[in-house]
């Protein structure tokens, strides 16, 4: 098995690359360079947008897939993975999620304008918090203003597991 993936902001190819060293796998961006043969068993991983996994039907067409993680900016929790699950062609295939990070400066005007719309009421009710904040919020609302990464090789066990039994 192989890894592919596809990144916007660099997120999915760090942890990419992280599992990749760990696990001894060769590891490939889509569409970028030499490409694993037609058919041949991947772990896909690509960026969360609207609960779409980018390049996933791409990968789903030319690979056979074994096993599939999105990255996006929520913390992980059983509702990212089943909104994953409805909005993305998973076959019954172990789907995987990791919070990677928001990076405003490296996304174009139209996906910074996205993410505002869809965090606004959030970053609001922490703004109004004031300095009743909690660390954890005062960090949130950091987050969702400047930008930051929750990339770490922890992460990656139960994907690791799941590997190791493949």
């Amino acid at each position: 098995m192989v890894i592919v993936y596809q990144s916007n902001t660099g997120f999915t190819r760090e942890y990419a690359q992280m599992l990749a060293k760990a696990e001894k796998l060769k590891c490939y961006e889509q569409g970028e360079g030499p490409q694993p043969l037609a058919g041949e068993e991947v772990f896909y991983m690509g960026p969360l947008m609207a609960g779409h996994i980018t390049g996933l039907d791409q990968a789903m067409k030319r690979y056979a897939v074994k096993g599939i993680c999105g990255v996006g900016m929520s913390p992980p929790g059983e509702q990212v993975l089943g909104t994953m699950a409805k909005t993305n062609y998973t076959n019954n295939l172990p789907v995987f999620y990791l919070q990677g990070g928001w990076a405003p400066k490296k996304v174009g005007w139209l996906k910074r304008r996205m993410v505002g719309m869809v965090t606004r009421s959030t970053r609001k009710a922490l703004q109004e918090k004031g300095s009743r904040r909690t660390p954890e919020e005062e960090r949130a609302l950091s987050f969702l203003v400047r930008g930051g990464s929750y990339v770490a090789y922890e992460n990656l066990a139960l994907i690791q597991n799941w590997l190791r039994q493949q």
